[in-house]
């Protein structure tokens, strides 16, 4: 999901947005009708409440603001989230509550932390454990949907995977290959401390490095071995990593680097010229990722604006 941009997302984090038009209690203007349903004044009004709350945006990153001001494409993405929901029951691919609990325990082993404190995070976000059950149950259905609307129709060949590889590749910077390993502090208020801590005992003795993944790291699936990441083209890294990468000399280690999720001190452990045919079945494998995200929002999109024009539409107010 993290190649994804910023309106396909969108798909996915209006699924923690409860259908609300069935609930209400008393008398509430009709905005639109989407075949058999409706979009209320009330639920425009929630969803960008839900959206600017605290607790949204630390867990999602919130949604571009823009966006929220604008009330016609809140209006579109509310009409969008009910022919997706629509489609859902139509097709059948509702998410049981088995799959929405083996999804807890995914994301809370890959995250290393316990079940327990998962739930006593969504606590301290504000967030209640049925109303991220419900996100969690509704992002699986979505999935559900992707996989059987759009995968079947994107095989990707070999040939394909090279000239999407060869129009990606940053040529500006040598077309560099970098092995990378990492030491990773996840984002909490002491999480500073503790990266700025591991990069002082560092900065002397870069040999250490393996050894303090070991003890001090947070990303249980690379701590163990001396926390290696991979080889990857530079244009497969995040942005904060591009900055940092090409100018860090082999064996030396980066200050602490700050992302959404945490601290990484960083190590390049070997650089080379990454042409297409030399790329490791990882490598290539995370470019069919990175391609399969390019496509399936292309074709989500489109396939978006197929069911809007099959839909029956009505608007209650003049659109702008």
């Amino acid at each position: 999901m993290r190649a994804f941009s910023q309106r396909f997302l969108k798909y996915f984090l209006l699924t923690l947005f409860v259908c609300v038009a069935a609930e209400a209690k008393i008398v509430d203007k009709v905005i639109a009708t989407v075949n058999d349903d409706i979009i209320l004044e009330s639920d425009i009004e929630k969803f960008i409440a839900k959206a600017k709350s605290k607790n949204f945006q630390e867990m999602f990153g919130g949604l571009d603001a823009s966006t929220l001001s604008e009330r016609k494409k809140v209006i579109d993405l509310l009409i969008e989230e009910k022919i997706i929901d629509q489609q859902v029951k139509r097709l059948e691919l509702s998410a049981s509550p088995a799959e929405v609990d083996g999804q807890i325990r995914s994301i809370s082993k890959r995250n290393g932390i316990s079940e327990g404190q998962l739930m006593d995070r969504l606590k301290q976000l504000g967030s209640s454990v049925d109303d991220y059950k419900l996100g969690l149950k509704r992002q699986l259905e979505r999935r559900n949907l992707v996989e059987r609307e759009i995968k079947p129709t994107m095989e990707v060949s070999e040939e394909q995977l090279r000239h999407f590889y060869e129009r990606n590749s940053k040529k500006e910077q040598g077309d560099l290959s970098y092995k990378l390993a990492h030491i990773f502090i996840r984002a909490g208020k002491d999480a500073k401390s503790r990266a700025d801590k591991v990069y002082e005992e560092l900065k002397g003795s870069p040999e250490k490095f393996e050894a303090l993944s070991k003890e001090a790291s947070d990303d249980s699936s690379t701590s163990a071995t001396g926390g290696v990441l991979g080889s990857f083209p530079l244009s497969q890294l995040s942005k904060e990593f591009r900055a940092v990468v090409p100018k860090l000399p082999l064996g030396q280690v980066s200050a602490p680097v700050k992302t959404k999720a945490g601290f990484h001190i960083l190590k390049v452990i070997e650089a080379k010229s990454a042409d297409f045919a030399g790329l490791s079945k990882e490598q290539k494998d995370m470019l069919k990722q990175q391609m399969a995200s390019t496509e399936v929002e292309k074709k989500m999109l489109l396939w978006l604006e197929r069911k809007k024009g099959e839909a029956h539409i009505v608007y209650s107010e003049k659109r702008q």
